[in-house]
């Protein structure tokens, strides 16, 4: 669709990693942009080999420009004002303009009526395309979801490896040791284990949770390991821990409460 100049004003991209996302927004909007449309973009033209995604280069393309999102709880709506005065101009260079919001799951209500306003007044003079990214276009509001083509990537990879059963083993230990002593010093030695050997600085992040359910999953072949009904019911409540997270809720706090919510001994 993108080839043929038929793709929607607005995509929805969602699934995978972040970085995924962003990589397959860089290759649509190449296609996009690219001198010669409907052919596969090999980062050739002069507007190809400047379309990268802000963080990987110091190269820039005025017509692409990405709306990213710091370390607070929410993309504000000043933040997409400020992308919005470009879709109210012409295109710089290119045939037309992309314009990204990187993290669509965390606009406020009052930005994602402001973009769902440009979203419904499309640009008479070029092309115009806004791509959406989230980890699922049902963190999106029914009213962006309904006005944009979403495309999913596939689901996100399951940690694996060496990582993850170094958190395990930690985690398990500390468990077991709670069992002999029944001290709340080693549940919080657990939840410490579980805590410590991610990033947890993005409120909005979803990968440190799933980390550490994957190493409660992990632990349940530790040796001294608490009944599996115990560790399932611990996994599956971190994986909803960023919800309570947005609430103010330190991660922190949030991994030893659940901790001693399912692990400490009657």
């Amino acid at each position: 669709m993108a080839d043929r100049g038929r793709l929607y004003p607005s995509v929805i991209v969602h699934g995978r990693e972040a970085d995924a996302r962003g990589e397959a927004v860089v290759d649509l909007a190449r296609r996009l942009l690219c001198e010669r449309p409907g052919e596969d973009p090999a980062a050739e033209c002069k507007h190809c080999r400047r379309l990268h995604w802000p963080d990987s280069s110091a190269l820039f393309h005025p017509d692409f420009q990405v709306l990213q999102r710091d370390l607070k709880t929410v993309t504000s709506v000043e933040a997409v004002k400020t992308l919005l005065r470009g879709a109210q101009m012409a295109p710089f260079e290119a045939r037309g303009q992309v314009f990204v919001v990187a993290a669509a799951d965390s606009l406020s209500g009052e930005a994602a009526n402001a973009l769902l306003k440009s979203l419904e007044e499309p640009h008479l003079t070029a092309p115009r395309h806004f791509f959406l990214l989230a980890p699922s276009q049902f963190d999106l509001l029914p009213t962006l979801r309904s006005r944009s083509l979403a495309i999913y990537l596939g689901a996100a990879p399951r940690p694996e490896g060496e990582a993850v059963d170094e958190i395990a083993a930690g985690f398990a230990v500390a468990i077991a040791a709670h069992r002999e002593s029944g001290s709340s010093i080693d549940l919080l030695a657990a939840a410490t284990a579980l805590h410590e050997a991610s990033d947890w600085r993005d409120p909005r992040a979803g990968e440190p949770w799933t980390v550490a359910a994957a190493a409660v999953r992990r632990a349940i072949d530790e040796p001294g390991a608490v009944p599996r009904r115990a560790l399932l019911a611990l996994a599956e409540e971190l994986l909803e821990g960023r919800s309570l997270r947005l609430r103010g809720i330190t991660a922190k706090r949030i991994v030893e409460g659940l901790v001693v919510k399912h692990l400490a001994l009657g």
